[in-house]
């Protein structure tokens, strides 16, 4: 499997990657993280405007020197968060801002990070925004919530930050889409409207907590695996983590040895700390026991889209007729529970949500 280009992976990286496609004028789907700014067609009065900008918009001074040691998004972006990690705790991130019609709102799967879904936000319509939000207890020092309502409202307050009223978009990948219907029958309970529920590959709660799979969180070594298998799909990186390897030790040095290998495969940013392992594996567990049960049902529209590989997704429609009015528009799709968002087969499954968002006439 080719590997992908290293995309931003944390807020400073999405900030600095914004930065540097604007004076270099460049497309920032042609910045890596990696990339060295004076082979992309920098120049010393270019790096001047980056800094100049990086000082008014992070409130951090940076020295030409320090640029120049090593003039990548990657390594800057260690500077400043070796200053202040707070902007990672923004919990509305800006995949694709730019637009001048109705956002959409999305969700993500139990890694709970957003910065997954750049490839489907800019396969989206170059005028629909696309912003992700971001699970509390990821960064900072709030922990996650225990229940799926009061994960809900609390994205509920996020988004209405940047669309204060309906109708709304929404939709999530995996357990995000579970998510995502509770702040739907929320925001139905208060007036307003949701035109859309998209769920990617999700299923339903009643058959997502039957499955077996919420079982596999329980053992951290059995969640560090599974997470490392999936980097191959989400990032086209071969992540050598064993079970044996892990068997043996402590929570600590279990977190340790997977972040090593994350950020060695530029998985994680090269500062990631190795609390990272365990505030997933919490995320992660508190939303597999949560045991939701949804109040009532959603009058909106329900897209599901399903990866015809996908292990997960086995039923045609994950169950989401117990909780609508309508039958669910079912979408089956190439790819797996991963491939399905990410190269080569997101490209379909951009098209085909952009369908059902102009069909739900907002």
């Amino acid at each position: 499997m080719p590997q992908h280009p290293v995309v931003p992976r944390d807020f400073y990286e999405l900030r600095l990657w914004q930065i540097w496609s604007g004076i270099l004028h460049r497309d920032a789907t042609e910045i890596g993280m990696k990339d060295d700014f004076f082979v992309l067609g920098g120049n010393r009065t270019r790096a001047e405007a980056v800094l100049s900008v990086i000082a008014t918009r992070f409130d951090v001074p940076l020295s030409m020197e320090t640029f120049l040691k090593e003039p990548t998004i990657e390594r800057i972006a260690c500077h400043l968060r070796a200053r202040s990690r707070k902007l990672n705790e923004e919990p509305v991130v800006p995949l694709q801002p730019h637009g001048s019609k109705r956002p959409f709102f999305f969700l993500p799967s139990g890694e709970g990070n957003v910065f997954n879904f750049h490839a489907l936000a800019r396969r989206m319509a170059p005028d629909q925004p696309v912003y992700g939000l971001q699970t509390r207890g990821l960064h900072g020092e709030p922990p996650p919530f225990d229940r799926v309502e009061d994960m809900a409202a609390d994205h509920i307050q996020s988004m209405r930050a940047v669309q204060p009223r309906g109708p709304y978009l929404l939709g999530g990948h995996c357990i995000g889409a579970m998510v995502a219907l509770e702040m739907a029958l929320q925001l139905q309970r208060q007036g307003e409207r949701v035109a859309l529920l998209a769920s990617i590959d999700a299923l339903a709660p009643a058959p997502f907590y039957a499955d077996e799979v919420v079982t596999f969180v329980d053992d951290p070594t059995d969640y560090f695996v599974f997470l490392s298998k999936g980097f191959k799909y989400w990032f086209g990186e071969d992540v050598p983590l064993e079970r044996e390897a892990l068997v043996g030790l402590d929570l600590e040095r279990q977190a340790a040895r997977f972040m090593d290998l994350a950020r060695k495969h530029g998985i994680y940013t090269p500062d990631a700390p190795d609390e990272r392992a365990n505030r997933v594996l919490d995320l992660g567990r508190r939303i597999c026991r949560a045991r939701y049960v949804p109040a009532d049902r959603f009058t909106g529209t329900l897209a599901f889209f399903r990866g015809l590989d996908s292990l997960l997704c086995v039923t045609p429609t994950g169950g989401w007729e117990e909780v609508s009015t309508q039958p669910p528009r079912v979408r089956d799709l190439p790819g797996n529970h991963v491939t399905l968002v990410t190269e080569p087969y997101v490209d379909r499954l951009a098209r085909e949500l952009r369908a059902v968002i102009a069909e739900a006439q907002v």
